[in-house]
């Protein structure tokens, strides 16, 4: 025995191909109550056999289940990998489309290659951004200002986030530029 549990094994890097596996199963059983080889091969447009090829590898991470002929079932680790990976997804699209104007097209595969480098610092920056440009508008001046002082002076993450919606007015209140000059 090598000493690596199966939880070490879901836990280790997993490629982009490997995250996008995850994410496209995921997908797939919001759909349907049975998400076969098949499904998998036509989303990915691969063919059954490359599919069937790494869905054994994630199946030996334990971050799926399946039997030869049978349905493919995401374990906890691995539904809780896809949700991750979909929610990047998710939101660099969103902000590829709303803030970059991209057309839907290159914003979904931009975001379908950005996901899996992404960290969650850049993401956090990125959503605070685009949260800067909706909630202030033409008619808040100095709202980037608020963005800018909030990024230097938070630490990532929630903190940061609440921070952010405080000073720039997203939590109801009006900009902290307006605040002074009202």
């Amino acid at each position: 025995m090598n000493g690596t549990s199966q939880d070490d094994t879901a836990d280790a890097r997993l490629t982009s191909t490997m995250e996008d596996y995850l994410e496209g199963i995921f997908r797939l059983s919001q759909d349907r109550r049975v998400v076969r080889m098949r499904d998998i091969a036509g989303l990915l447009g691969v063919t059954p056999s490359t599919a069937t090829t790494t869905v054994k590898t994630l199946a030996r991470r334990g971050l799926l289940s399946h039997e030869r002929y049978e349905d493919v079932v995401l374990t906890q680790a691995g539904q809780r990998i896809a949700e991750e990976v979909l929610r990047r997804h998710m939101e660099l699209r969103s902000f590829l489309e709303d803030v970059l104007l991209l057309d839907p097209t290159t914003a979904e595969d931009d975001a379908c290659r950005m996901e899996h480098v992404i960290s969650e610092a850049t993401l956090d920056r990125l959503r605070w951004f685009a949260a800067a440009l909706h909630g202030c508008g033409n008619s808040r001046t100095g709202c980037m200002r608020v963005f800018r002082h909030v990024v230097q002076s938070s630490a990532p993450g929630v903190a940061g986030s609440q921070a952010f919606e405080t000073e720039s007015g997203l939590d109801g209140a009006p900009c902290a530029e307006q605040r002074a000059s009202g």
